[in-house]
């Protein structure tokens, strides 16, 4: 036992070591497999599925736009009138020859050329109104590239906390499988009992065990953002290739040969480290009252829809039809023009006007609930950013530190004999989750700063302040 306890520091040491060589080699390389988070925003913008569909829609009120501005086309008839029968039928020869003494059954051809004239300026109007939803079209866009761009992040911040939980137990894992392997030796050489041995693989148990839940939120992670930047349909990356075979062969991830290493781990490049923000809070609803895309959606809806209210009124003016005619009768040419123009407008404008002002007052409703909202997602972003900024805090007051003193302080009281195994395990499961805390600590306070940027419709240069720590405080 003196023996086993002697080397614990060595085998600490050692863990140390070849963490640290890992995350050098990690540093070192270039690997062309790994997304920034950078690189993701942009392929969402190229090629998320509900962002190009929103993309379409502003295409097809372009399109509107162009047929709204368009006049009425003229129209041109053509008729023959007055074919004799049975002489045309028999005789379809002679048609077009005049009948003597008998003008009446002459065949008439004639062409009539109408065209629609609008009064009231409902062309203008009409245009107006177009302009107005291709308008609130490009700002949906924008609304639903924010969403999605949220939820990139959202997904990505996500697959990063398990990444990074996944170091911190991968390297546990290894000190106690180095530790189980020297137990193991002395109790085959009858130098200590078992007992300790049963508790080291106990602890292996429930170390693999969430090793291989945080592998899985690691994959779905990444298909989350690779789902989220249009590849949803492509195969899961090679390097996800561990928890894959593992499905495919019905096996323990622990039964693979070295199913934790770092390989699997490299298809997202990144960190949880933000920067805080420095606006303060009148700032901070400024700017989404000014940029939220839904809310400047919801506005032009509602100056569409008063631009619809305008147009339901012109129709009260009444529209001409002015049209011109020539008429062959036999051997005679004829010409003659005509003026048409409805005998009411008033009912069907009415119930127009009734709908439309529905339609404006529904309009009017929707822009106040979504003004309430964005006041709303901005006080719950602020709050969580002020909750998630006070908990990093916690850790920046050399919470680590401490976690880390107290295993060593354990280690070298189990060295010399004054602690047992329990007292070893408890410190090094404490720092673990210690770790573990301050991973979603960094995690909690990187989505808080992702949850004002969405709220505010803006970015985080805007928000961030000048480079400093993460606990830096915002001016609130």
């Amino acid at each position: 036992m003196s023996r086993l306890r002697s080397l614990l520091p060595c085998i600490v040491a050692g863990a140390v070591l070849a963490t640290a060589a890992r995350g050098r080699a990690q540093g070192a390389l270039d690997r062309p497999t790994q997304l920034t988070l950078q690189a993701a925003v942009d392929a969402l913008v190229a090629r998320n599925l509900s962002v190009i569909a929103a993309r379409y829609n502003v295409d097809l009120f372009r399109a509107q736009r162009v047929a709204a501005a368009l006049k009425p086309e003229p129209t041109v008839t053509f008729a023959a009138t007055q074919l004799t029968l049975p002489r045309v039928l028999a005789h379809p020869q002679y048609a077009g020859v005049a009948v003597a003494d008998n003008s009446v059954l002459d065949t008439q051809f004639s062409v009539d050329v109408e065209k629609l004239v609008e009064r009231g300026g409902k062309r203008e109007l009409r245009v107006a109104q177009a302009d107005i939803e291709r308008q609130a079209a490009e700002a949906r866009l924008g609304d639903e590239l924010r969403q999605q761009t949220f939820a990139l992040k959202q997904a990505f911040l996500s697959a990063l906390l398990a990444r990074d939980n996944l170091h911190v137990l991968r390297a546990a894992l290894g000190d106690f499988e180095r530790l189980q392997h020297l137990f193991a030796e002395r109790v085959d050489e009858g130098y200590t009992a078992g007992v300790d041995l049963r508790r080291i693989g106990l602890e292996l148990v429930d170390l693999q065990g969430s090793v291989t839940a945080l592998q899985a939120g690691y994959a779905h992670g990444v298909r989350d953002v690779l789902n989220l930047i249009g590849d949803g349909d492509k195969p899961s990356p090679s390097s996800l290739a561990p928890a894959a075979r593992a499905v495919a062969l019905d096996v323990p991830l622990s039964d693979l040969t070295d199913p934790f290493d770092d390989e699997d781990v490299d298809v997202l490049a990144g960190d949880l480290i933000v920067q805080p923000i420095a606006a303060s809070i009148e700032q901070v609803r400024a700017l989404a009252l000014e940029n939220r895309a839904d809310l400047r959606a919801a506005r032009l809806e509602l100056d569409a829809a008063e631009a619809a209210l305008k147009l339901a009124d012109a129709s009260r003016a009444r529209d001409v039809t002015v049209g011109g005619q020539y008429l062959r009768s036999g051997p005679d040419n004829a010409v003659g023009v005509a003026v048409g123009v409805p005998l009411s407008t008033g009912r069907r404008a009415d119930a127009a006007v009734a709908q439309v002002t529905a339609a404006k007052l529904q309009a009017d409703a929707r822009w106040r609930q979504v003004r309430a909202q964005v006041l709303t997602d901005v006080e719950k972003a602020i709050v969580a950013y002020r909750v998630s900024r006070d908990r990093l805090r916690l850790f920046d007051g050399h919470i680590l530190q401490q976690a880390s003193e107290v295993r060593a302080i354990e280690q070298t009281a189990y060295q010399e004999g004054e602690r047992g195994l329990l007292s070893l395990l408890d410190a090094q499961r404490a720092h673990n989750e210690t770790l573990v805390s301050y991973n979603e600590a960094r995690h909690a306070f990187a989505l808080s700063v992702y949850q004002l940027e969405s709220a505010t419709g803006t970015s985080t240069t805007r928000l961030a302040g000048a480079p400093s720590s993460a606990s830096g405080g915002s001016h609130d």
